[in-house]
């Protein structure tokens, strides 16, 4: 700013005309100056409040910086909870208040630099300077509004979200937000979610899908009881809508040729395979993990399943605690009074055979609902 008339001036004296390839970027200097000799008529005002006009500067500095803050805590609370990407507006506009805020630091550097320039032109020169500093400082702020949202809008093609229930007991929930930490990782690809059956690995993984659906194109697949390459090839392609798979015996080398392709035009994509009773390698089903930024999560009530799978994080899901199972039974009970002493006492032994297993204490609390001390006791004897 200032700094650059004073070199040009002082080029100008040192050869007796101002000669620009010797000066920074001389011919935007000499645009500078020429636009500032056209507000001649303002430089008195931009002499006499300059004072007032830089600690103006510096309050509207420190409200963009202000701003600046409340957006990156914005987004890192609302990036990690929604898995959503930050738009690239929003980068682009972090980058120019960091340097808008460099800028008019050096100002005060001018000011108690640039003294051998007549006094009354450095000070309209600066003045001139500042004004512009000030329109560029107020732009930030209002473009910081960011009106229509920081993150960038869901895809369109996940097929909506799932129907879930909340999650019983805090070490759920702390599974699923494990779960959650391994997917934003872009050092892991392959995901494993291991629980003998009833535990709620589909349950967790249709909160995990939900997620997902506002931040990437994600796709949820049963894996079919009757497991093969060429049953779980037909889910797939379903699931990707992939027509016209080759139907002949012994096709799955082409079927896997038709899904690969698929998978490849896709730059990013979250695969769910819920309930793999065996290993396999995804290149012989089709799904490709390179040149893209795939990832698959497989879930099994085999520990080894995930091994062989090559999953570089394996979550466990734990059988729920004592307290938490009587609350799920209770809650799934729906008891319009309170039970007596003698059901209480069964009550307890049918929960504690329910070794900790969602679906388990789901289906004996259904199951028991107006029954009487007898069928209490017969459940319980029959577990």
């Amino acid at each position: 700013m200032a700094r650059e008339l004073s070199t040009l001036l002082l080029a100008g004296t040192a050869t007796g005309t101002i000669q620009p390839v010797t000066v920074w970027n001389g011919i935007k200097v000499g645009k500078k100056i020429i636009e500032f000799i056209g507000e001649v008529p303002e430089w008195i005002n931009y002499n006499q409040n300059l004072e007032n006009h830089l600690q103006l500067l510096k309050r509207k500095t420190e409200f963009l910086e202000s701003r600046e803050a409340d957006v990156v805590i914005e987004l890192k609370n609302i990036e990690h909870q929604s898995g959503r990407k930050r738009k690239e507006e929003v980068n682009h506009w972090l980058r120019r208040v960091k340097t808008k805020v460099t800028d008019v630091r050096k100002v005060d550097d001018d000011i108690n630099t640039v003294s051998y320039l007549p006094r009354f032109l450095f000070r309209a020169w600066l003045g001139s300077c500042i004004g512009k500093e000030i329109d560029q400082v107020n732009d930030l702020v209002q473009q910081g509004s960011f009106t229509t949202g920081l993150l960038l809008d869901a895809p369109r093609d996940c097929g909506g979200p799932l129907v879930t229930s909340d999650l019983k007991g805090a070490v759920v929930v702390q599974k699923l937000d494990e779960i959650w930490g391994h997917l934003i990782s872009p050092f892991t690809v392959r995901i494993g979610v291991q629980g003998p059956a009833g535990i709620g690995k589909t349950a967790v993984m249709a909160h995990i899908f939900n997620r997902l659906c506002s931040s990437c194109r994600v796709f949820y697949v049963n894996v079919p009881p009757d497991f093969s390459i060429y049953n779980l090839q037909a889910c797939i392609a379903e699931e990707l809508k992939v027509d016209h798979l080759p139907q002949t015996e012994g096709s799955e080398i082409r079927r896997a040729a038709r899904l690969c392709q698929a998978f490849k035009s896709m730059k990013e994509f979250v695969l769910i395979l819920d309930g793999l009773p065996k290993d396999f390698a995804p290149g012989d089903l089709g799904i490709s993990l390179e040149g893209n930024k795939g990832k698959i999560i497989v879930t099994s009530q085999c520990l080894n399943v995930c091994k062989r799978m090559l999953c570089q994080e394996t979550v466990v899901l734990e059988s729920l605690s004592r307290e938490d199972s009587e609350n799920l039974f209770m809650e799934k009970l729906a008891a319009d009074s309170p039970l007596s002493e003698d059901i209480r006492s069964v009550a307890r032994d049918i929960i504690q055979k329910c070794s900790g297993i969602p679906s388990k204490i789901i289906d004996m609390a259904v199951q028991l609902r107006g029954a009487d001390v007898n069928e209490w006791l017969d459940t319980s004897s029959d577990m």
